[in-house]
């Protein structure tokens, strides 16, 4: 009797120890900052971080590792690994858990980098379209167990069509931009030394002229397509904000307000070669043409070195 007695309490005791729970705390971070105000689900529990980024859970007493689940598709658990949590000792002591952006963590980009690969590979026809295949295949595979779908995988492959078509396409018209403005400021330069020498100088200026407003009005028209598709395909949100800053210098402050009024030295010098001005207007306006150049030119160059180096910045990122 009292070895049933004795069973059954072990039993009794087994069972109130297992239905007993402890405090889970955890503290989540991304990029080395606190992920505020943000639902998780602990072993399928919902548990909530605060504005400093800690929650503190019920969990069984009996448990070793619990699994973290993010409540929607901004973030993935990238440590600990698939989001296995050990379960310490010390109910007291807070576990760090690593989150990263759903749309930009490390293995996603690997995967649609590798796609452009493969699809440049494709059009060379080269023999390591195979091994690129493989890779694809396997990052998928990873991506699937971090909780991406066969939708994410696909709107993945469309975001990086999207950048494929479009980088070539905004990286040429900026610095085409930055290209023939640079050569127009070279001709003002010329023609100031030159044009009252002989007329026949302003020949040279003409071309340059028209590669300039060829290359203006192709940023000036297409720049909020740009901007959109920027936003569409590339998943950061600074970058079209950045895109519209550059593209508002370039055309703007130096475009319409600097290079469109030395546009009219071209009619000034003309004007220097009428017969009907004296000596002493052309004089004058010959010094007028020749001072506004001096001045302008150097001003605007220095703009353009300036853009020149906020351009490839941004195109660096655009392109990582």
């Amino acid at each position: 009797m009292k070895a049933i007695i004795c069973i059954l309490s072990l039993c009794m005791a087994g069972f109130c120890s297992y239905g007993q729970t402890v405090a889970f705390k955890g503290l989540l971070l991304s990029n080395g900052a606190l992920v505020k105000d943000y639902s998780i689900t602990v072993d399928g529990k919902p548990a909530f971080a605060d504005g400093f980024g800690a929650f503190t859970t019920a969990i069984s007493s009996s448990a070793s590792q619990v699994k973290i689940v993010p409540s929607d598709k901004r973030y993935i658990v990238v440590y600990p690994t698939d989001g296995w949590v050990p379960v310490p000792k010390d109910p007291s002591l807070t576990i760090q858990i690593i989150l990263e952006g759903f749309q930009s963590n490390g293995q996603i980009k690997s995967y649609m980098t590798s796609l452009s690969q493969l699809k440049e590979a494709a059009k060379k026809g080269q023999s390591e379209t195979k091994t690129l295949q493989k890779r694809i295949d396997s990052l998928a595979a990873n991506l699937k167990k971090l909780g991406y779908t066969n939708d994410d995988l696909r709107a993945a492959r469309e975001r990086q069509d999207g950048i494929d078509l479009f980088y070539p396409e905004i990286s040429s018209a900026l610095q085409d931009y930055i290209l023939q403005t640079q050569g127009l400021m070279i001709a003002f330069k010329f023609i100031g030394v030159y044009a009252f020498v002989n007329v026949n100088a302003l020949t040279q200026y003409a071309p340059t002229q028209s590669a300039f407003n060829q290359a203006y009005q192709k940023l000036y028209v297409n720049y909020p397509t740009y901007t959109k598709k920027i936003g569409d395909y590339w998943n950061d949100p600074s970058l079209p904000k950045e895109f519209e800053g550059i593209a508002d210098t370039l055309i703007n402050v130096i475009g319409k307000n600097k290079i469109t009024p030395l546009n009219d030295l071209k009619n000034q010098i003309n004007q220097y070669f009428q017969t009907q001005i004296s000596k002493d207007d052309k004089e004058k306006l010959k010094m007028d043409i020749q001072k506004k150049i001096n001045e302008q030119v150097p001003v605007i160059t220095y703009q353009l070195n300036v853009m020149e180096q906020r351009v490839k910045q941004f195109l660096d990122r655009l392109k990582n």
